[in-house]
């Protein structure tokens, strides 16, 4: 009988992450971020917390997956970000000077759909905090 259970359990639940990756988090909801220097890249899918939106590690191919990649050259920033969800914003945040004070570098829009998105800066923006992600209107 518990064996049942679980089968049915565990078939549903596929259905369930990606019902779940679709929410956007409610205006009061506090929201996870991720941080990369440059040369970095992270992919991670969005998913509901209680009081947070989740940026949980995945593959590149996972459903929902958004991919985010840094990089500097010559004192010129750039981020690129790639999902096959639908367009969504961002926010960015930097720390040019390495001192843990971290600036509003922007909100941008991400196309989605399999298209990456590339911001380009012509400043070294040192390490950037990456979050906030929102279905775009």
């Amino acid at each position: 009988m518990h064996l049942h259970f679980l089968a049915v359990a565990l078939a549903l639940l596929p259905a369930a992450a990606i019902a779940q990756e679709e929410t956007a988090p409610p205006p009061d909801v506090a929201v996870e971020t991720i941080g990369l220097k440059p040369g970095e890249a992270r992919t991670f899918v969005l998913r509901p917390g209680g009081h947070h939106q989740l940026l949980v590690p995945a593959a590149i191919d996972d459903p929902g997956a958004i991919s985010v990649t840094y990089t500097d050259n010559a004192g010129k920033s750039a981020i690129t970000v790639t999902s096959a969800s639908g367009p969504m914003t961002y926010k960015v945040l930097s720390d040019p000077t390495g001192s843990g004070g971290y600036v509003d570098a922007g909100t941008f829009t991400m196309r989605g759909n399999g298209t990456a998105t590339t911001e380009t800066f012509d400043r070294d923006l040192g390490a950037i905090v990456v979050g906030e992600f929102t279905p775009a209107s």
